[in-house]
């Protein structure tokens, strides 16, 4: 039922209850005793009647309004704002690491012949004797003093080369070498070292003075003789690395470490 429609329905009812009382209120007063009772009565019924009739009637439309006001309303949509769906979600990828690759190894790129400085430190061993420890290979440049060893082999398998003296194995993660860089001193006609420590020689200038700076004459390998050494005005003299192969010539003066 529309809204004006039982608005309209509302009032009528309202009427009728209205009239019905009305009725009513007539029909109660006490008789006049001047009048006859009996005109009286028979006027009082029809009052009667009417008033229940009409109270009957309003009734009737007050309950017919209240039915069709609230049956509605047990199954009808509250009005309101539609709210509209949120946007879309972009999905947030899987975080990733912003790691840099490592830096490439300077040491992998060297070739047979290339020169690389080894720093030797003095150290004892297990049984506490002095001996010489290997620090961790740089590149360098042959002709520079601190290039003391030069590459024989490099590659993922061992030193094989009998002139090595130095495996420099870098290991991965998983404790595996990376590659074997198989090293040799770097003896070179020509150069002069001081072999005080013959274990552990140095390359020097020519020009510096001591007792066992010696200037290379040659160098012989595979050779396990000084037959060969070419002689000075003060003949020759030479140092012998069974094990290597090796055979390092010297001017007739040098006194090479012992």
């Amino acid at each position: 039922m529309a809204g004006h429609g039982v608005g309209w329905v509302l009032a009528v009812a309202v009427l009728q209850l209205g009239l019905a009382a009305a009725l009513a209120s007539r029909v109660g007063k006490a008789p006049n005793p001047a009048r006859d009772s009996n005109a009286a009565a028979r006027t009082g019924r029809p009052r009667r009647a009417g008033a229940v009739a009409f109270a009957a009637l309003g009734w009737i439309l007050v309950f017919a309004t209240a039915t069709a006001t609230l049956a509605p309303m047990s199954r009808e949509t509250i009005a309101g704002t539609a709210i509209g769906a949120p946007p879309e979600l972009v999905p947030a990828g899987q975080p990733t690491t912003s790691a840099k690759p490592p830096a490439p190894d300077p040491m992998a790129s060297l070739k047979p012949g290339d020169c690389v400085e080894v720093p030797i430190e003095r150290a004892r061993d297990a049984a506490g004797a002095p001996t010489w420890k290997a620090g961790t290979p740089e590149p360098s440049d042959c002709a520079e003093v601190d290039a003391n060893y030069r590459v024989l082999q490099i590659g993922p398998d061992p030193c094989t080369d009998p002139l090595y003296t130095l495996d420099s194995a870098p290991k991965d993660k998983s404790g595996k070498a990376r590659y074997h860089l198989c090293l040799t001193f770097d003896w070179r006609a020509g150069v002069c070292y001081d072999t005080t420590a013959m274990d552990a020689p140095s390359k020097v200038d020519c020009a510096t003075r001591g007792e066992h700076v010696v200037q290379a004459t040659a160098v012989l390998a595979p050779a396990t003789s000084g037959a060969s050494c070419p002689r000075d005005g003060r003949g020759a003299v030479w140092v012998i690395w069974r094990k290597l192969e090796l055979t390092v010539c010297f001017r007739g003066g040098d006194n090479p470490g012992t």
